[in-house]
């Protein structure tokens, strides 16, 4: 199954990683494996997440779920034909509606 990216999101994914390699670099590279590790779980069972309600029609097929091993880290994804779209990875005290905003 396929894992596509909006744009976007490979900055939110090295943002993270360099806020958490501050404390310790293992952990981010343990965290990026992990999001890979997600995101394949995802891609090949794509109805998993919780859908999220949002004001804007246009996302209503948005789903949640939270990042392997880091669970106040969530990945917004939408489900394809072919795997998945991943739309943003986030810090689960961001306001995601938010992050949304210009979606």
């Amino acid at each position: 199954m396929k894992v596509e990216y909006a744009d976007g999101v490979f900055e939110e994914l090295v943002n993270l990683s360099f806020y958490l390699a501050e404390r310790d670099e293992e952990i981010a590279q343990r965290f990026l494996d992990a999001c890979d590790e997600t995101f394949q779980l995802l891609a090949q069972n794509n109805l998993l997440g919780a859908v999220r309600n949002f004001k804007n029609k246009k996302l209503s097929e948005v789903r949640m779920w939270r990042i392997k091993g880091f669970n106040s880290y969530l990945v917004f994804y939408i489900p394809t034909p072919t795997g998945i779209k991943i739309l943003h990875t986030l810090h689960s005290a961001t306001d995601y509606n938010r992050a949304f905003e210009n979606e």
